[in-house]
């Protein structure tokens, strides 16, 4: 599946970030109430991935996605 490393590549973070647009069109849909439960906390998940790593992810519609780098104090 993948390589494990020390620290995740910015590449991977990237990919992962362009997933997470997809989740807000889940907003419109019909689903139950486990299901949401479980999508919700998998856009969590891979949020949290992208934190982590010291990012943070921007979708702007027309430019795509970017990841940005979180500037600490």
């Amino acid at each position: 599946m993948s390589i494990l490393s020390v620290k995740t590549e910015r590449n991977a973070l990237r990919t992962i970030a362009k997933t997470l647009r997809f989740f807000d069109e889940l907003t419109f849909c019909q689903m139950t109430a486990e299901d949401d439960a479980d999508t919700a906390n998998a856009k969590r998940l891979l949020m949290s991935v992208i934190e982590s790593g010291g990012y943070r992810a921007v979708y702007q519609r027309r430019k795509g996605t970017k990841i940005i780098k979180i500037k600490k104090p």
